[in-house]
């Protein structure tokens, strides 16, 4: 049985469907990560499954127990919000000790919770300063031990690194899936960062525009997307999506004399790519040729945007190391079959049945 489970949950502002018929299961010490752009709806998937908001339709079960109507108090969870919501008045101690005396739990146990929480956070030499003479980082961990120190099961954090500097959201993130693991949580984090998602979570839930647009493990989210959506949202750069021209019965790219998928009616086609897919060459030796824009140093690779001959289309190829080139050079392009994908242009839905149709045909040729 899953240890948290929404079933149809809608949810409206006005016009606005901010929620979209979602649902979703999460299991006892998950970590499933609320992934989608500004505006997709996340957190108001958060803070419906916390009970800020009331959903519209739809139903939501934790533990087996239909909390759908219940206040957040009532459903016995924690969340850390992404301003950390300290009191400024309030030194460490009393933050962390808010909670709990708030909901009238026994007063013996403080001192211990207090003891075993302030030394999983390193927060002991901090107990009697105030917010204001923390770092970012400190009272991060504050928020995080606020809401440990109540022993919820179940813990939601809406983007609670998005305040933090590139290198100390690195260092957050491993204390946190840490933490997580060692306590058991089960932990539903939103962000708009694919690389929190992807390093910290076991199951990334996509959102679009109110509706998930895929739920999966990040490896498969990566090298399986189902929608053009998803292909370029997740990895960095995003994937090239290239229209394809259908001409009778086979779908080209630019003026390649030599069809990529043959014997295909169903609709208009784009060829999806992962710029670490293609190789650079030299022209003479590729039947695919382009001129290169521009390049980037990124330190461990250089990322290469080339324009298609004979087209407006451009893509990017990612190289390891330093790569030197000159703007306005020709270069040939190739990459392997199996690192094809297909998606249809009317739907951006993916085309699997092609990219196996188009491998089992240069399994044939190879013959």
């Amino acid at each position: 049985m899953s240890f948290l489970s929404l079933h149809n949950i809608g949810k409206r502002w006005g016009t606005k469907t901010a929620l979209n018929d979602i649902s979703f299961e999460v299991q006892e010490g998950e970590f499933v990560a609320l992934l989608g752009p500004s505006g997709c709806g996340k957190s108001t998937m958060l803070r419906t499954i916390a009970g800020l908001e009331s959903a519209d339709s739809g139903s939501i079960h934790l533990q087996q127990r239909d909390v759908t109507l219940l206040s957040p108090s009532q459903r016995k969870l924690s969340m850390v919000f992404q301003s950390y919501a300290l009191f400024p008045h309030l030194n460490v101690r009393e933050n962390l000790l808010f909670g709990l005396k708030a909901r009238g739990e026994n007063k013996q146990l403080f001192a211990s919770r207090l003891e075993e929480v302030a030394k999983l956070m390193e927060l002991e030499t901090l107990l009697d300063r105030l917010p204001s003479q923390l770092s970012g980082g400190q009272q991060q961990r504050v928020a995080l031990g606020r809401a440990v120190i109540a022993n919820n099961k179940l813990c939601l954090m809406d983007e609670p690194l998005s305040n933090l500097d590139a290198k100390l959201r690195q260092s957050m993130r491993r204390e946190i899936r840490a933490l997580q693991k060692k306590l058991g949580l089960t932990m539903i984090y939103v962000t708009h960062d694919q690389t929190e998602a992807m390093s910290m979570a076991d199951k990334i839930i996509l959102l679009n525009d109110g509706r998930i647009e895929q739920q999966d493990t990040p490896d498969n989210l990566y090298n399986n997307p189902q929608t053009v959506f998803a292909a370029q949202f997740i990895g960095a750069p995003p994937m090239n999506i290239l229209p394809l021209e259908r001409r009778g019965v086979g779908h080209y790219l630019s003026d390649l004399g030599t069809p990529l998928v043959q014997n295909y009616l169903a609709s208009t086609l784009s060829l999806g790519l992962r710029a670490e897919d293609i190789q650079l060459c030299a022209p003479e030796n590729a039947e695919l040729k382009a001129e290169v824009k521009s390049y980037e140093y990124m330190g461990s690779d250089t990322l290469v945007v080339c324009q298609i001959a004979q087209s407006q289309q451009s893509l990017t190829v990612k190289i390891a190391g330093m790569r030197h080139l000159s703007e306005g050079c020709v270069v040939g392009l190739y990459w392997p079959t199996s690192a094809q994908y297909f998606f249809s242009t009317a739907n951006g839905k993916r085309c699997i049945h092609v990219e196996e149709n188009v491998l089992v045909l240069k399994e044939k040729q190879a013959v």
